[in-house]
């Protein structure tokens, strides 16, 4: 009996030995290959934007729980609400495990409705984690001519709306609301990124802006919110923020069954917020270090501390679970997706051209010829 127990006890630490030689030569094997590494992160917004801030504030800070610790350098690419920068990742971007860039929270939405000029795959996409989420919000300056304070007021005057492009969602909200409950708004693209927009708002040359969140406000324009700068019409998450209880949400406003859950899937959106992404075959022990860093930093009082003090509010989530945000938005219902576009492209819409499918480019066509 005493020599089982021997060869028991002797298997156990031969075994723990083993185990720990393992870890021990994954992370050598990580830190062997991160060591004066210089890793990129791709930017989908201008300087000075949320994107920016917080996509600054990881590539700062990962490196220190990655083995290795590598530096990170930041690129701004923020043509076409991210459009541009996701199809420069996916097809030309270094799969090795050195490249990060932020997911424009449109751009799942966008593939799936048939979105022209994508040249990627976001489901192949392998998710890092996320920072921030919150309800985004369409929203009127308060020094506006319009006199637009609700969304019922929004519905008897025009409004002019500042975006960067057509896939953003400052372009696609506005746009849906038109189709959805009869809003007059009218989007002016072509602004670079949200900053030019609020310039734009403060020199009066349009009304509002139509998509910026709530913790994004809190972080880069917070007087904005202290002030009452602007008026919130209507949010997009599954449910409203603490600090707009009285702003319905998209959800709210829909009156049929079909319209709810084609607001619910524009919503999904706010809850992939300010995410990071890799390209697709980035081999699977440098994912696994990198989302254990990601998952490290994101509880260390350091980094919780670092964020208090660059005013940068946090939401945070797994990349697995940003995964499966997208997987939501991609295998949505045929049905959804149609009624979804059809509020996307009718009078008053997008341009029918930036998308692909002819069948609701028809629709638009008819939908216009009736409202003659």
């Amino acid at each position: 009996m005493m020599r089982v127990a021997r060869a028991a006890l002797v298997a156990c630490l031969v075994s723990g030995f083993v185990g720990f030689s393992t870890i021990a030569a994954f992370a050598g094997d990580i830190a062997d290959f991160y060591r004066g590494k210089r890793m990129t992160m791709l930017i989908s917004g201008p300087a000075g934007s949320g994107y920016d801030l917080y996509a600054r504030l990881l590539a700062q800070n990962l490196p220190r729980y990655l083995p290795g610790n590598p530096t990170i350098v930041s690129q701004n690419m923020p043509a076409a609400a991210g459009l541009v920068l996701l199809n420069t990742a996916y097809n030309q971007g270094a799969r090795d495990g050195t490249l990060l860039f932020t997911l424009h929270f449109n751009l799942p939405l966008y593939q799936a409705m048939g979105g022209r000029g994508v040249q990627f795959d976001i489901a192949k996409l392998i998710g890092l984690g996320r920072l921030l989420a919150s309800n985004a919000v369409i929203g009127v300056h308060r020094d506006s001519k319009t006199g637009v304070k609700t969304l019922e007021d929004a519905k008897k005057t025009v409004s002019t709306i500042g975006s960067t492009g057509a896939s953003s969602n400052a372009t696609v909200y506005p746009s849906i609301m038109n189709n959805l409950v009869g809003t007059r708004f009218k989007v002016i693209n072509g602004y670079n990124g949200q900053t030019g927009v609020f310039l734009a708002m403060e020199r009066g040359e349009i009304d509002g802006f139509g998509s910026f969140s709530y913790l994004t406000f809190k972080s880069v324009k917070p007087d904005w919110l202290e002030n009452k700068v602007f008026h919130p019409l209507v949010q997009w998450g599954e449910k409203r923020e603490d600090a707009w209880p009285d702003v319905p949400t998209a959800i709210d406003v829909a009156t049929t069954p079909e319209d709810k859950r084609a607001m619910e899937l524009a919503s999904v959106g706010s809850d992939i917020g300010f995410s990071y992404f890799m390209p697709p075959d980035v081999p699977a022990d440098r994912v696994a270090a990198l989302r254990k860093a990601f998952n490290d930093m994101i509880v260390d009082p350091a980094f919780l501390a670092e964020a208090a003090k660059s005013n940068a509010p946090l939401r945070t989530a797994s990349g697995e679970h940003m995964e499966e945000m997208v997987r939501r938005v991609l295998s949505a219902p045929p049905e959804v997706i149609s009624r979804l576009t059809e509020l996307m492209v009718a009078k008053g819409g997008v341009r029918c051209e930036d998308y692909t499918k002819a069948e609701f480019c028809d629709k638009a066509a008819s939908a216009a010829a009736e409202g003659k």
